[in-house]
């Protein structure tokens, strides 16, 4: 199958733009100063970056302006370089040491970086940047277009989808955070950053999501009441029956459940598990 076969390119707003390869999504903001892009989406193919700037360059002659990191990790980071020449590029502090640790020649380092609310102007079109703070080591940030009624928070609110392995952060955060999502900012459309299988979602999304933590803490914490020990076995089956009838039907649900039930003891008990 040929790699542009892989790709598709969605319009969620009249300058907001979504590029799908396989299971990554990119979003960019057509100005009439250039462009804002989220994400180069570079691990899975190396070729996904200049796939992303030929669609760029089929709805607008304006050049990349900023290339900002989703945060660190490299499905997300990876091949800005083919934008190095026009563009500069944006991260949360903490992703700086991570992606200059990396060498890799083809992801240019963040020269601009934040650790509180930053907001780029470009084209008469701001975009607002928010750390996540979903613990202290945490590089996330959540992306906000006021004028395209858009968020973007990669991997944490995937439409119907468990959370990643042993969760992306705190449970408190997260929940925070989430709530702080749906209250604060006017949107209408929410992107994970992931196409599973919908690229994009609605607020009811970040409701779910947050409920979805507060009902597993709550089944974690009735396991404890029957005095099942943390993370065994036995206590993932009672978890699993009592989140099944609301969650099953989500997409890794049964692949990730124990390690949920894993990652939110940790949390609590102040470790930090590693989530990716």
């Amino acid at each position: 199958m040929a790699t542009e076969s892989l790709a598709e390119l969605v319009r969620f707003a009249p300058d907001v733009y979504g590029f799908r390869y396989v299971n990554h999504v990119a979003m960019f903001i057509v100005t009439s100063a250039g462009v804002i892009l989220v994400d180069p989406i570079g691990q899975v193919n190396r070729r996904t970056p200049a796939l992303i700037k030929e669609a760029i360059r089929s709805v607008t002659a304006e050049p990349v302006r900023y290339v900002i990191y989703s945060h660190s990790t490299f499905d997300h980071s990876t091949g800005g370089a083919v934008f190095a020449d026009t563009a500069r590029f944006v991260g949360h502090k903490n992703a700086l040491n991570t992606i200059k640790a990396a060498n890799d020649p083809t992801t240019p380092a963040p020269d601009i970086t934040f650790d509180a609310k930053t907001t780029l102007e470009l084209g008469g079109r701001s975009v607002d940047l928010y750390p996540a703070d979903l613990s202290p080591t945490d590089d996330y940030i959540v992306v906000h277009y006021p004028a395209g009624k858009l968020v973007m928070f990669v991997d944490l609110v995937q439409p119907r989808n468990v959370p990643f392995r042993r969760l992306l952060g705190h449970p408190d955060r997260i929940d925070e955070r989430l709530q702080w999502i749906e209250d604060s900012l006017d949107f209408d459309v929410i992107l994970s950053g992931h196409a599973t299988p919908q690229m994009s979602g609605t607020k009811q999304d970040v409701v779910e999501q947050r409920r979805y933590h507060l009902d597993l803490a709550d089944a974690i914490a009735t396991a404890r009441a029957v005095g099942l020990a943390d993370a065994s076995p036995e206590m993932t089956t009672l978890v699993r029956s009592i989140l099944h009838p609301k969650y099953g039907a989500w997409r890794r649900f049964d692949e990730f459940l124990a390690l949920n039930v894993e990652g939110m003891i940790a949390w609590y008990a102040g470790r930090s598990p590693a989530a990716h």
